[in-house]
């Protein structure tokens, strides 16, 4: 919300969370006995009802907003939504250069700015296509996903099985 330059006001009374939670409990019952008085028994039917019913509650129960005005405002040009809207992680970077990140390792790259980032603290970012980005300070720091670690090659040498060798009388030959 701070990236975004929007401010945050919670509902603080009982009173200003009514109105919703009344909307909410009209649909919930009377909704529910206009569509069993209608004898709906389909979506289509359904949605019949609701073109009916919508127009005529919200102009008993409509209240005109206090400002006129549209309250939106554009998104400021530069801002990049993808970098906002995304899942952001805190982590800090090891003496290798590297950062964890769930079950994988991701390697940075020396830039210009900076040789080494260790120990500095980074954000990964996923985007909702599961791409990820490593920032520090606003800025993207190049990088790529490193090989595994030894000890994660060692765990997969041990789990790997073989299939023995079968000598068959028949054909003469080894088969698997």
């Amino acid at each position: 919300m701070d990236e975004l330059g929007v401010q945050l006001i919670f509902a603080q009374s009982p009173q200003a969370k009514g109105r919703v939670e009344r909307a909410a409990g009209t649909f919930q019952d009377r909704l529910v006995s206009e569509l069993r008085l209608a004898g709906a028994a389909t979506i289509d039917d359904a949605n019949c009802v609701l073109e009916d019913f919508l127009p005529r509650f919200n102009g008993r129960f409509k209240v005109p907003a206090r400002e006129s005005e549209v309250a939106y405002r554009a998104v400021t040009e530069g801002v990049c939504l993808e970098k906002i809207l995304c899942f952001k992680y805190r982590r800090r970077v090891a003496r290798d250069n590297t950062v964890r990140y769930r079950w994988r390792t991701i390697q940075l790259l020396p830039g210009t700015e900076r040789p080494s980032y260790t120990g500095a603290a980074v954000y990964v970012l996923e985007g909702l296509d599961d791409s990820l980005t490593v920032q520090h300070e606003g800025r993207d720091i190049p990088s790529q996903e490193a090989p595994p670690r030894p000890s994660v090659l060692r765990g997969f040498a041990r789990r790997t099985t073989h299939s023995p060798i079968v000598h068959d009388p028949i054909i003469g030959l080894d088969s698997k």
